[in-house]
């Protein structure tokens, strides 16, 4: 199956999902619904809402209480969004102005609290623990994830393995907990719910992976957020992380001293492009991703064939094909 396909099929589906979205984002206050709409419209592929309801399908739920869960997962993710572009002073967010360059960074800081805050209302009603389970945990481990990275900005000592850790953290446990809450709704058996969990984690991975290796290597156009920003505001991935581990060292000292310095210009970033370009660090975060890829298919062997799980690969596909 393509992913062409899956978009079709869910056609109706998604669009519940943005109805939801769209309902659950009015309030007395109209700046909350202003700064909302214009980050929620922002084009945004919905990957998140989509794992969660073909999850909630494979494993054979029938009901319509998955399109509340989707927005229920894209509003924590969206609060997320604007509260790092205010701690990375972002100016572009899916190929145009960031809320915080628009509204400022107080409006934006007090969405994403809203935003958190409704989410997780929204989840009490379900009156379900399992699933306020799954998501006050996920938006913890996402805030222990966002103070990792944010600790980690210009540490050059930073392993490959502790990098993931932050990465699983920050990205992957949300996109896990979609996958997981669409086997809840189903009330899959407990084997097949692991499967859910651990096939998010893996495809979360994955789609971090491959944002960080776009940063070096996409056209700010289709990426749609300035390219090099990473090494603008001294986060440290894999590409930097495996660059590293292979220049020469002369190299390395230059690469140690952009960092330390805090505020490279045109030809720091283009140095450290090069680099990465002639030491294979992009194809070498790119083959990490597509290990992570290939064994979150893995994960889903418990689960029975159907085209919902063909969707799950499909979507995994294009998740590894990203911008590339």
């Amino acid at each position: 199956m393509k992913i062409e396909q899956v978009w079709k099929d869910l056609e109706k589906d998604l669009a519940a999902v943005e109805q939801c979205l769209s309902q659950n984002l009015h309030s007395r206050a109209p700046l909350i619904s202003e700064v909302g709409f214009h980050i929620l419209s922002g084009g945004g592929k919905r990957i998140r809402p989509l794992l969660l309801l073909l999850s909630a399908k494979a494993c054979g739920y029938r009901g319509a209480r998955h399109y509340l869960l989707g927005s229920i997962v894209e509003y924590i993710h969206t609060a997320s969004l604007l509260h790092d572009d205010v701690i990375d002073e972002a100016s572009i967010r899916r190929g145009q102005a960031s809320a915080n360059s628009v509204f400022g960074n107080q409006a934006s800081i007090l969405v994403g609290d809203f935003l958190y805050s409704k989410a997780l209302y929204l989840a009490v009603r379900e009156q379900n623990q399992e699933i306020m389970d799954v998501l006050s945990d996920a938006t913890t481990v996402m805030s222990e994830g966002e103070v990792m990275q944010l600790a980690s900005i210009g540490n050059l000592e930073l392993t490959e393995e502790e990098y993931l850790t932050v990465v699983t953290n920050k990205t992957a446990v949300l996109i896990s907990a979609a996958c997981h809450l669409g086997a809840i709704l189903a009330d899959a058996a407990a084997t097949w719910k692991q499967a859910m969990v651990q096939f998010g984690l893996d495809i979360g991975i994955a789609f971090q992976l491959i944002d960080d290796a776009l940063d070096y290597a996409a056209q700010e156009g289709k990426l749609g957020k300035k390219i090099g920003k990473d090494l603008m505001e001294g986060k440290v991935t894999l590409p930097v992380i495996h660059l590293l581990r292979h220049s020469a060292a002369a190299e390395q000292f230059r690469i140690r001293a952009i960092f330390e310095d805090g505020t490279p210009d045109t030809d720091d970033a283009d140095f450290v492009q090069d680099c990465i370009a002639r030491y294979d660090s992009i194809n070498y975060t790119m083959q990490q991703a597509q290990s992570h890829i290939e064994t979150a298919k893995r994960h889903l062997d418990p689960i029975e064939d159907s085209s919902a799980k063909d969707a799950l690969f499909a979507v995994s596909d294009y998740i590894s094909r990203r911008q590339r």
